[in-house]
């Protein structure tokens, strides 16, 4: 995505944020690279971001075993 605005560094890689809650759950979080990426009016940036979002959304299922 850098190859397309080198504004994209700011955000990227993107965090993961695990914890758990009071009542014991285990959660998985994380910023859609494309909501953070939307602020660069970027077509191209946009489409890579949207394709980060489907793979974290894939990875988030494979570790927690539940869909959003």
């Amino acid at each position: 995505m850098m190859q397309y605005d080198l504004r994209v560094g700011l955000n990227v890689p993107v965090r993961l944020l695990i914890y758990e809650t009071a009542a014991g759950e285990v959660r998985l979080g994380y910023d859609l690279p494309s909501s953070m990426m939307s602020r660069l009016v970027n077509a191209d940036v946009t489409a890579a971001a949207r394709k980060l979002d489907a793979k974290l959304a894939a990875l988030a299922e494979r570790v927690t075993g539940a869909k959003e």
